[in-house]
């Protein structure tokens, strides 16, 4: 089978490996995809949510840090 793609392989074909960083939790009640960073805070990765206004919000969007001390909820 030939796959016809702009990605590069990596996008493709990841492995388990590169995943396993990752973390869904609820932040402001929409569940985000997250990346934990060696001084305790967290890095959002990905929103995951059907709502299309929920990609407007400033604070939900990609590569906003969310501080250790700050409540989740």
């Amino acid at each position: 089978m030939i796959l016809y793609t702009p990605l590069s392989y990596e996008d493709v074909h990841y492995s388990e490996q590169d995943y396993q960083q990752y973390e869904i939790i609820s932040y402001h009640n929409k569940s985000c995809c997250i990346q934990r960073l060696e001084n305790g805070d967290m890095r959002i990765v990905q929103l995951l949510s059907t709502d299309p206004n929920d990609y407007l919000v400033g604070h939900l969007s990609p590569g906003t840090i969310i501080s250790s001390h700050e409540n989740l909820q």
